[in-house]
C-alpha cells in the first residue's frame, strides 16, 4: 500500500467549521486519517504543506465539460481550478437519451451549444452506454451526469412546438425513469432554449413527479432570468411544491437593466419558499456576463422543427421585419448591440469576429445589428457562441454571499493551448479561484470557510453524496492544496484562455492530477452514479445550509 501524508496544512474541511492545522493520510483512494497538526501518522511518502490550505476538491455543481470532454479527457481548465467533480447535463441539455436514428438530430442541436462530437459520432443510446464512452480514454475528473429535459424530449417527439401527447409523455417518464436507475443525479431543464421553451408547466410537473419518486433533484436554467425573472422563478417554484421535487435554481442573475440591484429581493423570496418548507437553492458563477449561443436571440417560434427549420426561416424575406423587430428587443433586453460579444463562429469564414461586438460587426457590414446577427447565424448555420454584459457587480456579490447559493462555473473543461484560437467565456478557467482571490482574499465578501463551504461540502450534501465533499476519515481522497496568497483567476474576456494559478497539488481519488503546479497527464476520473434517498439529501443540505451561515463575514 503506497500511502501519502500531507503534513502542516492549514485544513478548511468543506463543513463550514473554522480552520485548523492538521495532516492527513491518504491511501488506495481513501482519506485514512486525520491529524490535528503535528501528529506522528506513518506514511511512504510526505508531502510538506506549511503555508497551503488543505480542502476537499472543488464541486462544480453546474458544468457543460460533457460537451467537450471527448475532446479535452484532462479538463485542464478546471483542474487548475481545483475541480475534482462536475455536475454534467445542466441546462437541458445531456447525450442522452438518444432515439433510435435520433442520433443525427440530437447532434445537430447539441451543436448549437458548443458541443465538440467524438471522431465516430453518437454511438450510445442511454446514461450507461454514455458512460462507458467517456470512460474508456479516461478523464481527468469525475462527473455526475444530469438527465437534460431538451434531450429527453427530442428523443420522444423532436423538436416540435406543441405538448406532448399522453403517449409522449409517458415515454418521456419511462425513459426518465430508466436513467435514474442507471444513476442519473436528476434532471436539468434550459426552458429558453428550445424545445425546452416548448414544454408547458403541466408537463414539467409530471416529469417532476418523477424525479420526486426517486428522490432526484430539479435543476431549472428557468424561463427568464431578465424582465421575467420573478414570474419564471415562482413557476420553478410552483413545480416543486406541486410535484414534492428538490428545485435548484442554475446559475442565479439578476439581469438586463431593468432588474438592477433586485438581486435582494430575488433571494428573499427563495428564503421565503424554503421557510415554508419548500427544498430550494441555487448555483451561481462569479462575473457580470452571461455566455450562450447566439440564436438565443431567435424568437422561439423560429426555433420548431430544429436548426434545418431555423436557418430556412432567417432566410425566408417574408419573416425579415418579424424577426429583426423581436431579435432587435431581445437585444435591448441585454444592454443592446454594444454589450453582446461574439466568442466563437464554427468556420473559419468569421472567426476574426471572435471578441468583436454585434455593433462592430454592423458597423463593418454596414447593417444594424438584427441584421448582422441573422448573417452570422445563416453564413455559420446556427452555431455562434456569444457573450453578454447584462449584470450589475452589486447583484453578483450579493448572490454570491447567500448561505443557500453553491457555486458553478457553467463553463467547459478547455486546454488553454488548443482553444485559444477563439474567445470564451473567462468562467471556464476561473470560476473557483476568482472567488478565493477576488471575493475572500481581496475584498473579504465571504471567509475562506464559508467560501470552501460552497465549494465543497454544501454542493456535496445538496447531491446526496456520501463520502466527498469533506476531509474525513474514510473519505474519498478528492483534495486540493492551493496557496491562499496566490490563488487567483488569470482570464479575463480580453485573453480568457488563461489558466489559474495557485493550486500546488490536486488529487482526485489520491492520484495526483496536478503535482507541484503542473498537470501528470493522468486519468483517474469516473461517472458517478447517484445512489442516497430524498429524506437523506433534505437533512444534509438544511444542516449544510445552517453551518455555512455561521462563517460569513
Amino acid at each position: 500500500m503506497n500511502s501519502l501524508l500531507i503534513k502542516g496544512a492549514t485544513l478548511v474541511d468543506g463543513s463550514g467549521g473554522a480552520a485548523c492545522p492538521a495532516d492527513v493520510l491518504m491511501a488506495e483512494g481513501r482519506i485514512l486519517a486525520v491529524g490535528r497538526g503535528n501528529s506522528s501518522l506513518p506514511a511512504d511518502k510526505v508531502v510538506d504543506a506549511a503555508g497551503l490550505v488543505l480542502a476537499p476538491g472543488f464541486i462544480d455543481i453546474h458544468s457543460h465539460t460533457d460537451m467537450t470532454l471527448f475532446r479535452y479527457p484532462l479538463v485542464e481548465s478546471k483542474a487548475f481550478q481545483g475541480v475534482t467533480l462536475e455536475v454534467t447535463g445542466n441546462c437541458g441539455l445531456s447525450f442522452f437519451p438518444v432515439a433510435a436514428g435520433g442520433e443525427r438530430q440530437l447532434a445537430e442541436y447539441l451543436a448549437l451549444h458548443d458541443f465538440c462530437q467524438p471522431a465516430g459520432g453518437i454511438a450510445w443510446n442511454d446514461l450507461a452506454s454514455w458512460s462507458e464512452a467517456v470512460e474508456r480514454p479516461g478523464m481527468g475528473i469525475n462527473v455526475a451526469p444530469l438527465v437534460g429535459h431538451a434531450s429527453l424530449r427530442i428523443a420522444a417527439m423532436g423538436m416540435e412546438s406543441r405538448p406532448p401527447t399522453p403517449g409522449e409523455l409517458e415515454q418521456m417518464q419511462v425513459t426518465l425513469k430508466i436513467a435514474l436507475q442507471q444513476g442519473a443525479w436528476g434532471m436539468s431543464t434550459g426552458l429558453i432554449y428550445p424545445p425546452g421553451s416548448y414544454a408547458d408547466r403541466d408537463e414539467l410537473i409530471a416529469l417532476a413527479r418523477t424525479l420526486a419518486d426517486h428522490g432526484a433533484l430539479y435543476t431549472s436554467h428557468i424561463r427568464s432570468e431578465g424582465e421575467g425573472l420573478a414570474a419564471a422563478l415562482e413557476e420553478a417554484m410552483a413545480i416543486g411544491r406541486e410535484s414534492g421535487v428538490r428545485v435548484q435554481i442554475s446559475h442565479l442573475k439578476a439581469m438586463g437593466r431593468s432588474n438592477r440591484g433586485h438581486a435582494g429581493e430575488i433571494l428573499k423570496k427563495i428564503a421565503a419558499a424554503r421557510a415554508t418548507g419548500l427544498d430550494i437553492a441555487a448555483d451561481q458563477y462569479p462575473y457580470a456576463a452571461s455566455a450562450t449561443t447566439l440564436a438565443a436571440l431567435v424568437p422561439q417560434w423560429a426555433h420548431e422543427g430544429g436548426a434545418s427549420s431555423l436557418l430556412l426561416r432567417l432566410q425566408a424575406p417574408e419573416l425579415r421585419a418579424q424577426l429583426t423587430a423581436e431579435i432587435d428587443s431581445a437585444m435591448a433586453a441585454r444592454e443592446g448591440a454594444a454589450g453582446i460579444m461574439i466568442s466563437n463562429c464554427r468556420s473559419g469564414q468569421n472567426r476574426h469576429f471572435s471578441g468583436k461586438t454585434i455593433a462592430e460587426i454592423a458597423d463593418r457590414w454596414g447593417c444594424n445589428g438584427a441584421a448582422a446577427v441573422i448573417r452570422l447565424l445563416v453564413e455559420e448555420k446556427g452555431e455562434v457562441g456569444a457573450i453578454f454584459f447584462s449584470m450589475a457587480e452589486e447583484d453578483v456579490v450579493a448572490i454570491l454571499a447567500d448561505p443557500a447559493v453553491m457555486v458553478g462555473s457553467d463553463g467547459h473543461g478547455l486546454n488553454a493551448g488548443d482553444a485559444s484560437g477563439e474567445a470564451t467565456h473567462p468562467r471556464s478557467y476561473g470560476t473557483f479561484t476568482r472567488v478565493l482571490g477576488r471575493y475572500v482574499r481581496d475584498e473579504n465578501l465571504l471567509s475562506l470557510e464559508a467560501a470552501i463551504h460552497k465549494m465543497t461540502g454544501l454542493p456535496a450534501s445538496r447531491l446526496g453524496l456520501s463520502d466527498r465533499g469533506l476531509v474525513r476519515e474514510g473519505y474519498v481522497a478528492d483534495l486540493v492544496l492551493f496557496n491562499p496568497a496566490t490563488v487567483r483567476d488569470q482570464a479575463d474576456y480580453a485573453d480568457p484562455h488563461r489558466y489559474a494559478t495557485g493550486i500546488v497539488h490536486l488529487f482526485v481519488a489520491g492520484e495526483p492530477v496536478i503535482w507541484d503546479g503542473k498537470l501528470t497527464g493522468r486519468r483517474p476520473g469516473r461517472v458517478l452514479r447517484r445512489l442516497s434517498s430524498k429524506k437523506e439529501n433534505t437533512f444534509r443540505f438544511e444542516q449544510a445550509i445552517a453551518k455555512g451561515e455561521s462563517n460569513v463575514p
